[in-house]
């Protein structure tokens, strides 16, 4: 079997690449979730038009990525598409820099939200291979995502605050360019035969309908996207909700990165969690923090208990990510890992989180900060399907076909 990555490059270098890939990208993302909807505003959209724009990309958010990621096993090479949607990402940005009509902003804004969605789950596809083949922590490279969200969470709100939202879009473009830098660097896969992609392609679409014949992958996605989904409310409202209860906006911006430094420092220790506790236990302790967490919040309690709520995300999403992660490493055939990947990704990020966020909005007009209680009862479902995951997956490989190719690339 030929090797995954030249020998020249050695782990550590690796390693080196892709907590750059993923740190630049935290830096968009810092930018983008607290100040896009905000941003368009700016630009002169109205509310309908915005709703639209979210509305539009939300919805090819689950159509896109299940086909860039059937396409990049396929051709058995998940780099080159990656550098695709991240350019066209990047493009995205720097167009809307440019570019201020109504529609010239949706188009580009779209491009770029659709882009991007599809590109994360290859890059956890990318990150989670080439960690297990070249022995270094996943988290190890995924917490520099974290770590620099929430710095960008602080810089921007400073920069936002000194020269106006006319930062946003250079802002991300520079931070895509980076990213783009930074994942063109990662070792190439060796050449392939362009006449076989057809060929391939049949076989992995028939691989993936094999995955999602089975009972437990299916029970690992409700597990998983319940649980991830659960934060619709916290990230559509939370701050809102904040807000009305008189909390600064200071406090808020000290409130929200509270989790996720200690997302960062659970994703440092990672693979000694995953040792230590499987996939299925982390899913299930990703659980039980979301009914603890969302329960708490939902009864407007005093600051202290909101603080421990905050550091609750640590549980919440962390772990539950983790133990997603090491799930689709160990139960899916490498060749199969990016469409695994984006299915993840299209369940919890777009059909789960999109339904809860929908929900979520009436009944926040209805009953306020009792709303969490739905997020609650989301993690007991999620705790649920947790527990039966664990009775229905015994460790290995959930396919028969689908093995690791000759040639293994990532």
């Amino acid at each position: 079997m030929s090797s995954l990555v030249p020998e020249r490059a050695s782990s550590a270098s690796i390693s080196l690449r892709l907590s750059a890939a993923w740190g630049a990208w935290g830096l968009s993302g810092g930018i983008y979730t607290p100040f896009f909807g905000a941003w368009l505003a700016y630009r002169g959209l109205s509310p309908t038009e915005i709703g639209t724009l979210l509305s539009a990309g939300m919805l090819l958010r689950v159509l896109v990525p299940p086909i860039t990621g059937i396409i990049a096993d396929a051709r058995n090479d998940r780099r080159s598409v990656m550098i695709a949607l991240i350019g066209l990402q990047f493009l995205g940005y720097v167009a809307l820099t440019w570019f201020i009509t109504p529609f010239e902003i949706f188009v580009f804004a779209v491009m770029a939200n659709v882009a991007g969605a599809a590109a994360g789950p290859l890059m956890d596809s990318v990150s989670t291979r080439l960690a297990e083949r070249l022995g270094f922590d996943y988290g190890h490279v995924k917490r520099w995502n974290s770590i620099t969200f929430a710095l960008a969470n602080v810089a921007s709100g400073f920069a936002v605050s000194r020269f106006g939202l006319v930062v946003l879009a250079p802002w991300l473009a520079v931070s895509l360019a980076l990213t783009f830098a930074a994942v063109a660097v990662l070792p190439a896969p060796p050449g392939r035969s362009s006449g076989q992609i057809a060929i391939r392609l049949a076989a992995t679409l028939a691989e993936a309908r094999e995955l999602l014949g089975s009972a437990a992958f299916l029970i690992f996605l409700l597990a998983a996207s319940l649980d991830q989904g659960s934060h619709a409310f916290y990230y559509g409202y939370g701050g809102l909700h904040w807000r009305a209860l008189g909390y600064s906006g200071a406090l808020i911006g000290v409130l929200w990165p509270l989790g996720v430094i200690i997302e960062a420092l659970l994703f440092s220790i990672s693979l000694k969690l995953f040792r230590s506790l499987g996939a299925t236990r982390l899913l299930v302790f990703g659980a039980l923090g979301c009914i603890v967490r969302w329960t708490i919040l939902a009864f407007d309690p005093p600051l202290a208990l909101v603080i421990f709520a905050q550091l609750l995300h640590g549980a919440t999403y962390a772990l539950a990510h983790l133990g997603a992660m090491y799930f689709i490493v160990n139960a899916v055939a490498p060749r199969l890992s990016a469409t695994a990947q984006s299915l993840y990704a299209v369940f919890s990020n777009g059909i789960v989180m999109g339904a809860a966020t929908f929900a979520a909005g009436p009944l926040y007009a209805g009953f306020g900060g009792r709303t969490y209680l739905l997020m609650s009862a989301m993690g007991a479902a999620a705790l649920v399907f947790a527990f039966w995951l664990g009775r229905a997956w015994h460790g290995g490989r959930l396919t028969e076909s689908g093995g690791e190719e000759i040639g293994d690339t990532i």
